[in-house]
């Protein structure tokens, strides 16, 4: 289904033609008609801060070119054009030599005669002095005769490659029906490289048997890996190569790389989806125009969109071999949006002050579960059962609570992140829909461990206002940790700290009203149990959470809140 989704894609949008692909290069070699070097021209053009190559349709890249000599057509590396390689730069020099003779070993025009006598006549001297420092044999360069580029443009090399390519690569056994396409096709034994982040630096197979462990059905790792035909393999490959490189349909999970579009070509979909999945500090107003259509029942609209498309997202991670597939999802957009929203709406939570992230973006929820908060650091899987969990509705990956709870406990920070994943974690995984998974405080519930939360904020707020603002840790450093797991055995010494905290305060009677109405709500026989388990964990640290930002809220905000 991958592939079928990814051939239509090609099929849909692509404008590049069999065998042909986008690649970039980094300079040109100048020829003039009479072989002569005239200069190597450098095409990196500033784009803003970074260094932008120049594109063009070109032949294909070989495929499975790692410690293996295979020349590329028309472009490709020092190595092989100029002999830049101290230990095969002959070799390559001469495998290039005689690819170009061989496809244009027929085509007789100005062009394919400078290019075939410049193989002839050997490896080129004096080129060192046109680059700018850089070792050849770690960029891609290209033909320019007389300062025309040689691409697909030209009509007669066109034409002798693509019977070249045609020719070449067909398996030994015939044709065979395509998996794919349903038609008769030459089988491709070998398919070609995939350039995701993290893989090999020549790209990665998503298809391939390079061992007898992956085979099946009594092949081995000679046979091809599936009945997929040329031109299916080639329009994968190319589809998914577009969408990996194209940052308006790629994102980055983690470690993984999240590819996505939408059927017949798209383009708003995209777009809505790209600012609703990793939103901004300018994209709030439109995430909570989209939630209050949600709230009311009302279909999803987005400016250009068709919430009837189908929508594909593929989740990819790089390996030593093959590429693996962390999840690939279809759906109507208007579906995948919505529960996207959905997302959000488990998510809202309040923050007191400023609050740059009004709606937390997936990468900032993945690097609060990391030490150093870098969404590179997530432990795989991680984010795309995360992300899988976002789109599909389905429930959370509990390693993802168990690691924000980790995270609090090892460096005791409760910020409004983390307190929106257990919220949100709550209210998806344990049904907890009501009384403690609220945007802001709630002071009516007696749900004990959410009590518990609030209490141990009001005894961390008496302690730092009888110290006046001098105090460099508070109880949370030193008993968070133990109130939140076992608070039978901490509770009762921070209460008797309360009341020597109460005595250096001039006006602590709110403070011990509110400890009071907080007991109230307890068991009188047992108010502080002994071990409390994951979830009720989670809401003791939304009640500190909701209690700690009350009480940096303005009487203001709360009316403004009581009015939403």
């Amino acid at each position: 289904m991958i592939i079928n989704a990814l051939v239509k894609r090609y099929e849909a949008v692509m404008e590049v033609p069999t065998g042909w692909q986008r690649r970039e290069a980094s300079y040109a070699l100048n020829l003039s008609e009479d072989v002569k070097l005239l200069d190597i021209v450098h095409l990196e053009v500033l784009d803003g801060k970074r260094t932008k190559k120049r594109s063009f349709i070109l032949p294909v890249e070989p495929s499975g070119r790692t410690s293996g000599i295979k020349a590329a057509f028309l472009c490709d590396n020092g190595g092989y054009f100029l002999a830049a390689d101290s230990k095969r730069g002959k070799e390559k020099f001469q495998k290039a030599k005689q690819l170009h003779l061989h496809i244009l070993e027929t085509v007789d025009i100005p062009a394919t005669r400078t290019i075939k006598s410049f193989f002839n006549m050997g490896i080129p001297d004096k080129w060192e002095q046109h680059l700018e420092g850089e070792k050849a044999e770690n960029v891609r360069f290209v033909f320019q005769i007389n300062g025309v580029f040689i691409d697909y443009e030209n009509e007669s090399i066109r034409q002798a490659w693509d019977a070249y390519y045609s020719a070449s690569g067909s398996d030994s056994n015939g044709a065979i029906r395509c998996l794919v396409t349903g038609k008769m096709d030459q089988p491709e034994a070998t398919h070609g490289t995939i350039k995701l982040r993290g893989g090999q630096p020549s790209g990665s197979l998503m298809i391939s048997a390079n061992a007898n462990s992956f085979t099946s059905y009594g092949k081995t790792k000679n046979d091809r890996a599936a009945d997929i035909g040329k031109y299916a393999a080639f329009a994968y490959v190319t589809a998914l190569n577009d969408l990996i490189n194209n940052a308006n349909h790629r994102q980055f999970i983690g470690g993984d790389t999240l590819v996505y579009w939408a059927e017949d070509g798209g383009g708003a979909e995209e777009e809505v989806f790209s600012w609703s999945s990793q939103p901004t500090e300018d994209d709030t107003e439109k995430i909570d125009a989209l939630m209050k259509r949600v709230s009311a029942g009302l279909p999803i609209v987005a400016e250009g969109c068709n919430p009837d498309s189908r929508f594909y997202l593929l989740c990819l991670s790089p390996n030593a071999s093959r590429i693996s597939v962390r999840f690939f999802h279809t759906d109507s957009f208007g579906s995948i949006l919505t529960k996207n929203i959905e997302h959000y709406q488990r998510l809202d939570i309040y923050k007191a002050g400023i609050d740059r992230y009004r709606h937390l973006p997936v990468w900032m929820a993945l690097s609060e579960t990391t030490v150093k908060k870098r969404s590179s650091d997530v432990t795989p899987l991680l984010g795309g059962q995360y992300l899988h969990s976002i789109i599909t509705g389905s429930l959370y990956p509990m390693t993802m609570y168990q690691a924000i709870l980790n995270r609090i406990r090892a460096d005791k920070e409760i910020n409004k992140a983390r307190a929106a994943i257990i919220k949100a974690v709550l209210m998806r995984n344990y049904n907890d829909e009501r009384e403690v998974t609220t945007v802001a405080l709630n002071t009516q519930t007696d749900n004990k461990p959410y009590v518990l939360g609030r209490l141990f904020s009001v005894l961390e707020r008496l302690q730092q206002q009888a110290a006046d603002g001098k105090l460099n840790t508070t109880i949370r450093s030193k008993y968070f940790s133990s109130a939140c797991a076992n608070p039978s055995s901490v509770f009762p010494t921070l209460l008797k700290l309360s009341t020597h905290h109460a005595a250096k305060l001039d006006k602590a009677t709110y403070f011990e009203i509110l400890i009071s109405e907080l007991l109230g709500k307890l068991d009188v026989d047992a108010p502080f149990p002994k071990v409390i388990n994951l979830d009720d964990q989670g809401r003791f640290i939304l009640g500190y959470y909701h209690q700690t930002q009350d009480f940096f809220t303005t009487n203001k905000d709360k009316e403004k809140q009581s009015d939403e």
